[in-house]
């Protein structure tokens, strides 16, 4: 068991957050506002790329993710990009939309391909396939920032995951995760320390949907995974409450004027106590930075 952490996380500040026009529009219009679509003509089954969604609701909620990730990694300024689990590389798009030089990887090369293809910054994206533990640094170089998003709860010893990512990182280079949060009040998956038995695990892990959750993260789980690979936090913040989310029925009020006020409540909520605000909001964003020798 790794030691318990005293850090006190703090949550964002408003420029921390897309500005609320931004989110608006994502609301909208769709990602298409952050994301370099070459067209509108691509498919868009559930209304994520270009058709309007309102909150309170789940698509509301993945658009501030998304939002928020792009914001959390351009704030760094990062030359050379990684992406493992990319998905469908709006993300990578984006920021080679903005200069940086994007590797991605997935472990369903063929799907990475269709996707990075829908963007105008496709032609620029360097795609290694396959299982993101097979990737070396020797292949690929390394990185001033390697992205994880919603891709630790899937794996069964996420220490493991963090000690091979932080391979690809240069001296001075962060990882950016994100991750449901394990504290939420609605969470009913266990945590990852009330695990009894990790082997059993490994057999159901990489799973792309809810059902491949193995385990939630709590804040301070997470710290300390860090730490025992040897990074620490160099900023981790708890966000998106109900009134984005849609949770506890508030789904029902979904509308284009609750955009507002959903933003407020996101903006409110971390000004809470670090306790209160981990235990109404969904999910984690952290930067992670390599310890100082």
């Amino acid at each position: 068991m790794v030691a318990k952490s005293n850090s006190k996380h703090r949550g964002l500040d408003r420029t921390a957050f897309p500005r609320h026009s931004i989110f608006a529009r994502s609301c909208e219009k769709g990602l298409s506002v952050i994301y370099p679509f070459k067209s509108k003509t691509f498919p868009d089954p559930n209304g994520w790329k270009f058709d309007s969604r309102w909150p309170p609701s789940y698509s509301a909620f993945g658009r501030m993710r998304s939002l928020l990730a792009v914001h959390d990694a351009l704030c760094l300024k990062p030359g050379r990009v990684l992406e493992v689990a990319a998905g469908g590389g709006g993300l990578a798009a984006a920021l080679a939309d903005n200069k940086c030089q994007v590797v991605v990887n997935d472990l369903r090369e063929e799907q990475l391909v269709e996707a990075i293809d829908e963007y105008s910054t496709g032609e620029s994206i360097q795609i290694f396939g396959g299982n993101m533990f097979d990737l070396s640094p020797d292949r690929t170089g390394k990185f001033d920032l390697v992205i994880a998003c919603e891709v630790i709860e899937h794996v069964a010893r996420p220490g493991d995951l963090l000690e091979h990512l932080k391979r690809f990182l240069e001296p001075e280079g962060r990882i950016l995760l994100t991750t449901p949060n394990g504290s939420y009040f609605r969470s009913k998956l266990p945590t990852y320390f009330e695990i009894s038995d990790i082997n059993e695990l490994e057999s159901r892990q990489f799973k792309p949907d809810a059902d491949g959750h193995l385990f939630l993260l709590t804040p301070q789980e997470l710290s300390d995974l860090a730490a025992s690979v040897g990074l620490h936090v160099e900023r981790l913040s708890a966000w998106g409450t109900p009134m984005l989310s849609g949770h506890v029925g508030l789904r029902y009020l979904a509308s284009r004027f609750f955009v507002k006020a959903a933003y407020k409540a996101e903006l409110l909520t971390q000004r809470l106590p670090s306790a209160s605000r981990e235990h109404v909001c969904v999910s984690l964003s952290a930067i992670l930075q390599l310890k100082a020798q």
